[in-house]
């Protein structure tokens, strides 16, 4: 074992372990969940492959990846329709999404902790033949695990941003077998991918294929789901929408500030606020009660006890963001004003909307430069910059709406990513089987 390998098993079976113990103890819903993370399956497991197909193992950590995964697994299962494939996933909201939006023929199991022992387990049950990871998920423990069993990897939709590099740069000797060990790096941008190389991945093995994270956003596009939330919200045809997305820390506030000022522009404007993170709304309610705003829950709204009436609706629910999207006029996509690094800001493109968002989005740097070509989106540095933007847009709808469309034509020119996916992975296999011998079934 190297050195770099032992040190961290070291520290990972003793205070790595403790925290382990902690931060799976307090993850809510189903106890198979928090087992399953320790390797304790049970019942549940891969399924069998068909006429010796392939036994397929793709990883996504949460829900943002899920969005890359879903896209992949259905090129995965066209293209190997009697392979047996499992999903993991390293949260239970992640969890939870994937055993509602997978494919029916795919195993979804919560992914293992990075300890020697529970991915022993682990293999036992799911018994790779192949192995694909999406964005960031660099476990050592692991890449050692498929390396001892000669199981071939990829990464797909790879991320590695500037910051990442100099974190891992840190523990170089931890990572450096882990670029090394995969076959393909298939990068989200070129950034990312020469990122990757000065990490130690082989230059000939990587390859800047982008995401297939939004090669299902347009077919997620409901209008009628849009329709729905327009009555639920009671909403005037005419109205011109705000939605505030993903917000983060100070944009909480700072989006229902500047909406409280566009609102003395003229009347008709309905203001949805959706936070990343739900603890976040009672302090956003505390900031409006404060100032004598007037507001309401979204939950009260949709659950009947009470019809909206106010301007501001706070969503105190999760999975809906992208529905909202579709009803928005003036749109901000968090984790930008804030140095986070930003969300998905082409989903409103889905529905052919333009985005506002801040100066921090290193995390979508590819998307926002691809939007910026073709004119979808517009940065602003803070929060009276947006507002500023906003009044002037308010007066030109139609140009609004023109730059919607160059938005909508940002995100079809990203297509095609799961076929080539799929087409690098072929190759891998095929590779694998003329020089082992080995799965010739795939």
């Amino acid at each position: 074992m190297e050195p770099s390998l032992f040190l961290y098993n070291l520290l990972l079976e003793t205070a790595g372990y403790a925290a382990a113990r902690a931060l799976i103890s307090r993850s809510p819903g189903e106890q198979a969940f928090r087992k399953g993370r320790w390797g304790d399956y049970g019942d549940s497991g891969s399924r069998d492959a068909r006429s010796g197909g392939p036994r397929i193992w793709l990883h996504a950590a949460s829900v943002g990846e899920l969005s890359g995964a879903l896209p992949t697994l259905q090129g995965l299962t066209g293209a190997w329709p009697d392979a047996a494939v499992t999903l993991t996933v390293g949260t239970w909201q992640g969890y939870r999404s994937a055993r509602a939006r997978a494919p029916k023929s795919v195993a979804v199991l919560p992914f293992p902790l990075d300890f020697r022992w529970v991915l022993q387990k682990a293999f036992q049950r799911i018994r790779p033949d192949f192995y694909v990871a999406l964005e960031s998920e660099f476990w050592p423990n692991l890449a050692s695990s498929l390396r001892e069993s000669r199981v071939p990897s990829v990464l797909l939709n790879g991320r590695v941003t500037r910051r990442s590099l100099e974190r891992y740069t840190l523990l170089k000797p931890l990572f450096r077998p882990i670029f090394q060990q995969f076959e393909w790096l298939a990068m989200h941008s070129e950034e990312d991918r020469l990122n990757a190389v000065e990490l130690g991945a082989r230059p000939e093995r990587t390859v800047a294929l982008g995401s297939s994270k939004y090669e299902g956003l347009a077919s997620r596009v409901d209008q009628a789901r849009v329709a729905h939330w327009r009555q639920v919200l009671r909403l005037p045809e005419d109205a011109v929408t705000v939605v505030g997305g993903s917000l983060r820390r100070s944009e909480c506030t700072d989006l229902l500030d500047v909406f409280r000022e566009l609102a003395r522009t003229g009347p008709g404007l309905v203001g949805l606020f959706v936070p990343r993170h739900l603890e976040r709304i009672p302090g956003m309610a505390r900031w409006l009660e404060e100032r004598g705003a007037p507001f309401q829950l979204l939950s009260r709204i949709e659950s009947g006890v009470e019809a909206r009436r106010e301007a501001v609706v706070l969503v105190d629910r999760i999975g809906i963001l992208f529905d909202l999207y579709g009803l928005g006029d003036l749109i901000f996509c968090g984790g930008t004003l804030e140095p986070i690094g930003g969300h998905n800001i082409l989903e409103p493109a889905a529905w052919s909307k333009t985005v506002f968002y801040g100066p921090h989005t290193q995390k979508v740097r590819h998307e926002h430069l691809t939007l910026q070509t073709f004119g979808g989106s517009f940065e602003v540095r803070d929060a009276r910059e947006l507002l500023k933007a906003w009044r002037r847009w308010l007066n030109d709808r139609d140009g609004l709406r023109q730059a919607g469309k160059r938005a909508g034509d940002a995100l079809q020119s990203m297509g095609g990513v799961v076929d080539r996916q799929i087409a690098l992975i072929r190759g891998v296999l095929e590779e694998n089987r003329r020089t082992s011998g080995a799965m010739s079934a795939f």
